[in-house]
C-alpha cells in the first residue's frame, strides 16, 4: 500500500513539472488519422475509457517539443486546470465534463488522465515527468488514458491500444490489362509489311524509268 501511494504522488508530482499556462490550448489542424509512418512524427493515443468515444488515434508530424504540443499537433483539443495551467491536462477533446471534474485545481484521485510513452512495438511506460517537459521520441508513442480507479492507492492502467503501427495491406494484384493476344507483334508485322511494300513499288518505278 506504501508503494502504490508513492506511486500516485510520483504521478502527481510529475504532472506539476514544467511552467503552468493558464486556460485551454487550441488545437492545431496539422494531425492525421492513423499511426504515424515509419519516417517520422509521433503517435499520440488517447483512450477515454469510461467516458465513451473510441480509443483516439492520431498522427503529430514533425519532432513536437514536449508532449502537450504532440497532442495539439495531433489536432487534438488539451485544457489544463485554472490553477495550474498545462502542467496540468485537465481535459481532453473537452473530456471529462465539467460533471467529472471541474479543472479548478489539481484532478481527483480517481478520476484523471494518466500519462505515458512508448516506442513503436514496445509497451507503455508511465511518463516519469509532466508533459509540458517531457520530449516526445521521434517515431514514438505518446498515450494519454482516462483513469477512474476505485480509490487513491490503486494505480492507472495504459492506454487499451497497443503503441503498434498497423501493417502495411499487401500490394493488390495489377488490374486487367485486356486481352493477352499479342497485339504489339502484330501492329509491328503489318508496319514491317507496308513499309517492305512501298520499297518494292519504289524500286519498280524507278527501274521502269
Amino acid at each position: 500500500m506504501i508503494a502504490s501511494r508513492l506511486a500516485r504522488c510520483f504521478a502527481v508530482s510529475a504532472l506539476l513539472v514544467g511552467a503552468s499556462f493558464a486556460g485551454a490550448a487550441p488545437a492545431s489542424a496539422t494531425g492525421t488519422d492513423g499511426a504515424c509512418p515509419e519516417v517520422g512524427g509521433v503517435t499520440v493515443v488517447v483512450d477515454f475509457g469510461d467516458l465513451g468515444p473510441q480509443p483516439l488515434v492520431r498522427c503529430a508530424p514533425g519532432t513536437p517539443a514536449n508532449g502537450i504540443a504532440a497532442l495539439q499537433e495531433a489536432g487534438i483539443d488539451v485544457a489544463g486546470s485554472q490553477k495550474y495551467g498545462l502542467a496540468v491536462a485537465c481535459r481532453i477533446n473537452g473530456k471529462p465534463g465539467p460533471d467529472v471534474e471541474s479543472c479548478a485545481g489539481m484532478p481527483s484521485a480517481t478520476a484523471y488522465w494518466s500519462y505515458w510513452h512508448a516506442s513503436a512495438g514496445g509497451t507503455w511506460q508511465s511518463s516519469q515527468e509532466g508533459a509540458q517537459t517531457a520530449k516526445p521520441a521521434p517515431g514514438g508513442f505518446e498515450g494519454w488514458a482516462f483513469a477512474r480507479p476505485k480509490s487513491a492507492n490503486d494505480l492507472p492502467s495504459p492506454p487499451r491500444v497497443p503503441p503498434a503501427r498497423q501493417a502495411s495491406s499487401p500490394s493488390s494484384a495489377p488490374a486487367d490489362q485486356g486481352s493477352s493476344f499479342p497485339w504489339g507483334v502484330v501492329i509491328g508485322a503489318v508496319v514491317i509489311v507496308v513499309v517492305g511494300g512501298a520499297g518494292i513499288v519504289v524500286a519498280r518505278r524507278r527501274r521502269a524509268q
